[in-house]
Order: structure tokens, then sequence, then C-alpha cells
């Protein structure tokens, strides 16, 4: 598991979510991001992350677009879907992309994951 202390930028999560779903709030194992009506291929910020085999604690549960990094490119969202209006893709080292409203990114930038051993 993985825990994140993140001052949240005032209006995160946001009142609405975009048109492609990001943003929805949604609870760990609550379904929220599956439900009926809403923008297929969300994932739930609070439930175990596939991709990474980690929960993330710490962060807000919202709906995002994410998903590996399938391409040589260092950068995962050189490949990704497009998150939409009002939101970014953030990568998650090289590895991996996740799509954040913008309005929960802190001081507007994607949150800087660093390894343990600082990158040697």
């Amino acid at each position: 598991m993985y825990d994140f202390a993140i001052d949240l930028p005032p209006g995160c999560p946001p009142p609405t979510p975009n048109e492609k779903g990001i943003g929805i709030p949604c609870s760990r194992g609550g379904g929220e991001c599956k439900r009926a009506g809403v923008p297929s291929g969300l994932l739930c910020t609070c439930d175990p992350l596939p991709v990474l085999g980690a929960l993330l604690n710490g962060v807000p549960c919202v709906c995002t677009i994410g998903g590996p990094n399938v391409t040589t490119n260092p950068d995962p969202c050189a490949a990704a879907p497009s998150c939409g209006s009002s939101a970014t893709c953030c990568p998650y080292l090289t590895q991996a992309y996740y799509c954040s409203p913008n309005v929960c990114l802190p001081g507007g930038a994607c949150i800087n994951f660093t390894p343990a051993d600082g990158g040697t």
C-alpha cells in the first residue's frame, strides 16, 4: 500500500465530472465508476489499482482513466487516451498514467512520483 499526504486544492473533487467521467465521486468498493450511464473504462482512485497492484491512501476518491505504459516512450501520457476537458494526463514514473481533474492538481502540477532509491 502507498500512503500519500496531499494538501488538496479547494474545490477538489470537482462539483461536476467532465464529459469522460473524470471526477465522478467514488468510494472504495462502491462501484460508482462502473454504474449504468457512466462512461466505460473508468477506475476509482480509492480501489486497488490493477496496473500497479497498489492501494492509494490520501488521494481524492474520484473516477479516472488510467493504465499501463504500453509503449517504449518514457512518457506514458504520450500514447494515453485523452482525459477530456478540465483534466490532465499524469504519469506514474514511466510505468503508467492516470487522469486527474485539473482542480485536484496540487499547485497545478501532477504529483511527481520518485522511486525510493531516487531513480538510481
